[in-house]
């Protein structure tokens, strides 16, 4: 019996090395292989988890999502819906016998329900505009939702030569914005829509010619209905001038006789209002600096029985993420970034805050009707965004779902290590440093610095599905370092603040002084052989290492701001780059021509890759053409 054990140990431990042993590099193929796991929604019994996975469609450029359950005590997830085309926001009836859903699948995509138990699919609405983000009633009779449609007595006149002559391309701007991100806004507008549930027919509660959710700043949850079904509260942005104005408010509308009051009356930005289950409050992040959108939030709770506000958070120097009451209403649990994660807290009316977890990045908080346990999707730079489930009271936490197993069976994902370095003005700097698949610390490796955007960026222990992913970053054979300098998010105001009037200043020394960390304190960096590559304010960041700098064998400037006073007349949001650089171009030319990397062109003798893409409104393509003329 105990040669037996011996010889079945030899063969575990044999046969794990084989797998360790032809375990491959991450290539770009993968990401379309990766199913994300978003959305989690516990049913009002607490059994059941519905939530989406979405998976990529190569072939036709786009993701497909199907709507799966699981038992709330794990165990194999079933897949609920299984169309063509995607089926997304599942929201479970009040009475948990249905859940409602959107769905692409007849090309708009309108409301669904399916029956939990016998799988009966019921289209609800026919709208000839996209549906999103719906809400129930507590009774069950209706549901709220988002659409983006013309208002109330106006004509399609942005296009309006379409009719005379199809092949016109011509459009009338008449204001500010007019574009955002990487779309046309047109005349359309964000309106929320009332569903009768028996007969699909939809009643427009805001048809006046503002966005709600906004279209600039909005948050995962920019609307609410009262557990009584008798008012939703919504945000909007009334201001003239959109593209300079960052002063989202909160409105309240009584559902019975369309009475509508503005609730907030701060200048800054007010977002994502949540009803307490009680009724009585209402809790919405709020900022207090007018026309800065990366601003603290403070989670701050509005008391409609005697009209007061409170600021809970004021004491913790993070900005509030995602926000969820608790059963009895006293309580609230909310993200945050933190230090290179995204934390979950709580905090009680009273302000007392506490964290309840610093691991992984985590998002989608939900908890379950008992109040006992939260749901919530976690990722790690080695771990695709799975399903995971925490006991409140004592704080464990358990892994429901394992979507990418197969995957991640093949692949060698190497985990981050952090460490803290003393960067400019000697101040504490954190970062992460990545290393390549099958590494062999005897040997020497170069090293690729990835600078983030925003600059309010962060780079985090997640897992990315972009090309900055950080694994096909260093999957060639990098050592790949990711630095979160000043001006990141995630590391209190202050640190936060610091890049603004500041763009070439410390944050640039930052990036230097913990790359130069690095490399003294790795023996495996090949000193020798150092890249940098970054995209939109990690554009501008290799723009300016360019002119300052030779230290590079290669740069990688993705979407950067190239000169900072033609991006200002060129970009959507004229609040972002007149915070950053104190005020416009002819009021403050000195900043502008300080910090823009055009001025240092003569300094350029670092070979460089130059990518952009034509539909980026925030950083327009034309700061690339600038670079590479």
């Amino acid at each position: 019996m105990k040669k037996l054990l011996i010889l079945t140990t030899l063969i575990f431990l044999f046969s794990n090395l084989l797998v360790a042993q032809f375990k491959r590099a991450m290539i770009p193929e993968d990401i379309s292989k990766i199913k994300l796991v978003m959305d989690p929604q516990v049913s009002p019994d607490g059994n059941w988890i519905a939530f989406t996975v979405s998976e990529p469609v190569l072939e036709e450029d786009r993701f497909n999502k199907d709507i799966w359950l699981i038992s709330i005590n794990g165990g194999k997830p079933k897949q609920l819906t299984n169309s063509l085309k995607s089926d997304f926001s599942p929201r479970w009836s009040p009475d948990g016998n249905h859940i409602a859903f959107i769905s692409a699948r007849d090309s708009v995509d309108n409301i669904y329900t399916i029956d939990v138990t016998g799988g009966v699919v019921k289209k609800i609405t026919n709208s000839k505009t996209d549906l999103y983000d719906p809400i129930w009633s507590k009774d069950g009779n209706t549901i709220i939702c988002g659409s983006r449609v013309l208002p109330e007595g106006k004509d399609e006149i942005e296009n309006w030569t379409v009719k005379q002559l199809p092949k016109c391309e011509a459009r009338s701007i008449n204001s500010l914005l007019f574009r955002q991100w990487d779309e046309w806004l047109g005349d359309d507008r964000n309106h929320l829509f009332e569903i009768d549930i028996e007969n699909g027919s939809m009643k427009d509660l805001t048809p006046d010619d503002f966005d709600t959710p906004p279209v600039s700043l909005s948050s995962n949850h920019d609307y609410d209905i009262t557990p009584d079904g008798s008012e939703i509260c919504f945000v909007a942005n009334k201001d003239k001038m959109l593209a300079n104005s960052t002063n989202h408010d909160i409105f309240t509308k009584n559902l019975r006789n369309g009475y509508e009051k503005k609730l907030t009356i701060n200048p800054a930005l007010d977002s994502q209002p949540h009803y307490s289950p009680d009724g009585r409050y209402i809790a919405f992040a709020a900022m207090k600096k007018v026309g800065y959108e990366y601003d603290r939030k403070i989670l701050t709770v509005y008391d409609r029985k005697d009209n007061s506000f409170t600021r809970l958070t004021e004491s913790l120097d993070c900005s509030v993420g995602e926000i969820v009451w608790n059963k009895k209403s006293n309580i609230l649990f909310f993200t945050a970034r933190d230090e290179g994660r995204s934390s979950i807290f709580q905090v009680d009316l009273k302000s007392k805050v506490k964290r309840l977890t610093k691991d992984g990045y985590n998002t989608n908080i939900k908890i379950s009707p008992d109040g006992k346990q939260m749901v919530f999707v976690r990722s790690y730079n080695h771990q695709p965004a799975e399903l995971f489930i925490m006991s409140i009271k004592d704080g464990e936490i358990k892994q429901l779902t394992s979507m990418n197993a197969d995957l991640l069976s093949e692949l060698d994902l190497p985990k981050l290590d952090e460490f803290w370095f003393t960067g400019a003005n000697n101040t504490k700097v954190h970062g992460f440093i990545q290393l390549p698949p099958d590494f062999d610390p005897t040997k020497k490796y170069p090293v690729i610095l990835t600078i983030h955007g925003g600059p309010q960026g962060m780079w985090a222990d997640r897992f990315r599905t972009t090309w900055f992913t950080f694994q096909l970053v260093c999957s060639p054979g990098y050592v790949g370092v990711f630095i979160n300098p000043r001006g990141s998010s995630g590391y209190g105001s202050k640190f936060r603040e610091e890049v603004s009037l500041d763009y070439g200043g410390k944050c640039y020394n930052d990036l230097m002084k913990g790359l130069d960390y690095v490399i003294e304190n790795y023996d495996f960096v090949d000193a020798d052989k150092q890249v940098a590559i970054g995209g939109s304010f990690g554009g501008y960041s290799v723009n300016w290492i360019m002119g300052h700098t030779d230290r590079f064998d290669c740069i990688v400037s993705h979407a950067g701001l190239f000169n900072l006073m033609s991006f200002y007349g060129a970009t959507e949001e004229l609040w972002y780059p007149a915070w950053d650089m104190g005020s416009t171009p002819w009021d403050e030319p000195e900043l502008y021509n300080k910090w823009s990397p055009h001025n240092y062109v003569k300094n350029f003798n670092t070979p460089t890759l130059v990518t952009h893409g034509e539909l980026d409104f925030r950083v327009p393509f034309a700061e690339s053409l600038h670079l590479i003329q």
